[in-house]
């Protein structure tokens, strides 16, 4: 279940508590790997040892097959598939992958090109998209490894903000006998103790430091990623031209917004000869460009100082005169300029942003922020989830945040601003009045990042001395506030939030394609007249009402009236204690409620709950086209409006109560008059479009424009590193 206000009241006995903490920080850095919450130990939960799909790409490497085959087959970690990549090889590379898959049929495929495809990146991309493992390994055919490589980089993956985790690389001759350069060698930049321990970091502070002109996992084999569908990069045309650096344009996709790891005991070999595509083009006019597109795509994708272009451009200068005695070409020159131009083609870049949320629970307070999460970084935004897992996660709420966005949970929120800075966040999105004030007085003085809060009804019922206590931290500390629902607005004033600051900002839903569900696995007949009620199991979204109003339907009417009442917590174990009724379906927590809407004949929500808003449940009744019968508080009843009537019923409450006959009436309405039902279902989708995602990107785009022109942003100094 969702908190009730009891938290809040309970806020200002921490306040103090908190204060102290952060006066007694000593160092203004700490390590960011001891900070993150761990969870439950992969040894024992089978759920978290996942598959990794090793993909190895081949062409002409038959010397090299025999010992790389052999360093992923003896790999210590077992839960593994292959999937071996043939692209045309002219050597005796596929009758070598042939026999590798009849000795490993269990876990291998293969899949062979009849042509070059003219690009290894080509191959990547789909090697990637066959895996169906939760990780993926690139092993290179030329590379091998330690048999316990698997085995020391899977665990990392344990922090769900970590999207990717390398090993110690080391550089050897063609014969692999022979250890040619060292990691330290390679990026001294770093200091040669880093490449000794383990370490997580941010992407943000590793590209700043280096990743910005040197790629710091210096060979794909030595690394594993997050497997994550549908990522634009995969056909990015920019990609698919790169000879050398398509790994590293891949990665700085990938990693935004996240978290990388290192192992120093993960150990991988890359090996070095004439072939070797990296060698084969250092210091070419390719060479260059190449890289010329990789600090164009940095600057855009990345937070980084005003200074960095001009390191970028001088970087590049240098890394041409070290190979050639010549002019560097006009186009490429120019190109180099526009790196520090007034107007730089890489100009554009969007804000870094978190969405912190009170818990992955049920409640219209919780889901929408993954929904903007999702909409985001699908807009390419760099977005992180954090997690303050004030309640247990829910496993069906967990999966809708889509895999592409680091989600990371500390083992104490009293390390927040450390992450913050380290993550280069510029945009503090909070939606529960618990995370709005604390995050403002862990924060507040500590850290130069704007925060958006956006109010879901909860300071609505505080009452004016509760809003009076809070206006001091949160009305001089928000930096932009959006609502949904207008009787939102007046708390929002109270605190202290001036009208320029306030903005409305209707909620939404993605367009996820709408499956209905089987009426037969559900056991219903298809002359069922089925209502529906999706809402969080508390008392006060009416779940016993409901009931109620469907027994005193079904008294009345010959019409087989069932109801499937989708959600869970507490008013669910009770409510299926009291009464087992063979026309009520409870069907716990389902993330697909648009699917079961679909089904139903009515959506129905007699809910008495005080800091009602704007439903989400509502709109993804009307997104299935199906009309929506509820309690008529806050937003409801404009929501269910059109310009050609409603798309359902509202209903008063009687002195804050719901009159179960009154919906039990209106039930039969429909049931009774199937032209009225009809009318109200084509209405349905007419109302939905009022609650555009598309829309609702654009206004939290227009707020966090406002937001970052308040003020300086989030400060440009990394931490320091000692």
């Amino acid at each position: 279940m969702a908190p009730g206000l009891h938290d809040l009241l309970f806020l200002h006995l921490r306040r103090r508590a908190i204060v102290v903490l952060q006066r007694l920080r000593s160092q203004p850095f700490q390590s960011l790997q001891a900070i993150f919450f761990s969870g439950v130990d992969n040894t024992t939960d089978i759920k978290n040892i996942p598959l990794v799909s090793v993909v190895v790409p081949c062409y002409n490497h038959a010397k090299f097959l025999e010992q790389r085959l052999q360093s992923i087959a003896e790999q210590t970690y077992t839960n593994f598939e292959v999937i071996l990549l043939d692209d045309a090889s002219n050597d005796n590379s596929l009758p070598l992958l042939q026999q590798f898959q009849q000795q490993h049929p269990q876990f291998t495929r293969l899949l062979a090109n009849e042509a070059n495809s003219g690009s290894p990146f080509s191959q990547w991309r789909k090697g990637i998209q066959a895996a169906q493992g939760d990780l993926i390994w690139i092993a290179e055919s030329d590379d091998f490894c330690a048999e316990d490589f698997l085995e020391k980089l899977v665990p990392v993956f344990r922090n769900q903000g970590v999207m990717l985790a390398f090993g110690s690389t080391q550089f050897v001759s063609e014969d692999g006998k022979q250890t040619v350069w060292s990691l330290a060698e390679y990026l001294p930049e770093l200091g040669a103790k880093i490449w000794t321990q383990s370490f997580v970091e941010s992407a943000h502070q590793l590209v700043w430091r280096v990743w910005n002109y040197k790629n710091l996992v210096v060979n794909a084999s030595g690394a594993l990623f997050r497997r994550v569908e549908g990522l634009p990069v995969l056909e990015d045309p920019i990609l698919l031209g790169l000879r050398m650096c398509g790994d590293w344009y891949f990665y700085l996709h990938l990693i935004r917004a996240g978290l990388v790891a290192y192992n120093p005991e993960a150990i991988n070999h890359y090996r070095q000869h004439p072939s070797n595509t990296s060698v084969s083009l250092h210091g070419s006019e390719q060479d260059l460009q190449e890289h010329l597109v990789l600090a164009e795509t940095v600057l855009k994708l990345y937070k980084l100082s005003q200074g960095h272009p001009a390191l970028l451009q001088k970087a590049l200068l240098q890394r041409w005169q070290r190979h050639r005695n010549e002019a560097i070409p006009t186009a490429l020159s120019h190109r180099i300029d526009e790196l520090t131009s007034p107007s730089p083609s890489h100009q554009g870049r969007l804000a870094n942003v978190m969405i912190a949320t009170y818990a992955l629970i049920p409640g219209g307070g919780e889901i929408l922020p993954i929904r903007l999460a999702n909409s985001l970084h699908q807009a390419g935004y760099a977005v992180t989830m954090l997690n303050c897992r004030q309640y247990p996660s829910d496993p069906g709420i967990r999966s809708m945040l889509r895999p592409g966005i680091p989600l990371i949970e500390l083992d104490s929120l009293e390390s927040l601003s450390l992450l913050i800075q380290n993550l280069g966040i510029e945009i503090l999105h909070t939606h529960h009045a618990w995370v709005d004030v604390s995050f403002c007085e862990l924060l507040q003085g500590v850290c130069d990042v704007r925060h958006v809060l956006t109010s879901h009804g909860m300071y609505d019922s505080l009452g004016p001395e509760r809003l009076k206590e809070l206006r001091p931290m949160l009305g001089p500390w928000v930096s932009q506030a959006t609502y949904v629902a207008d009787n939102n607005r007046s708390a929002l004033l109270e605190l202290g939030i001036s009208e320029d600051r306030l903005t409305k900002v209707a909620n939404a839903i993605d367009d996820t394609p709408i499956r209905p569900v089987s009426r037969e696995h559900l056991g219903l007949t298809d002359n069922a007249f089925v209502v529906c009620l999706v809402s969080r199991a508390i008392r006060e979204k009416g779940w016993e009402e409901a009931i109620e109003a469907v027994r005193l339907a079904r008294a009345n009417t010959s019409r087989d009236l069932q109801l499937l009442i989708i959600g869970d917590g507490i008013e669910r174990h009770r409510l299926r204690e009291q009464a087992s009724l063979e026309w009520v379906h409870f069907l716990g927590l389902q993330p697909n409620s648009r699917d079961f809407f679909a089904t139903a004949d009515l959506g129905i929500l007699p809910s008495f709950f005080t800091g009602e808003s704007q439903p989400l449940t509502l709109i993804e009744c009307l997104a299935a086209g199906t009309p929506y019968l509820a309690s008529d508080i806050g937003e409801i009843a404009s929501m269910l409006s059109t310009t050609e009537g409603s798309a359902g019923m509202t209903i008063p409450l009687s002195q804050g109560k719901v009159c179960c006959q009154a919906f039990a009436a209106a039930i039969l309405s429909y049931v009774n008059d199937p032209q009225k039902l009809e009318h109200h279902r084509s209405l349905a989708r007419l109302a939905a479009t009022k609650f555009s995602v598309q829309a609702m990107l654009k206004a939290y785009t227009r707020v966090y424009d406002a937001a970052l022109a308040q003020s300086p942003s989030a400060s440009e100094t990394p931490i320091s590193r000692t």
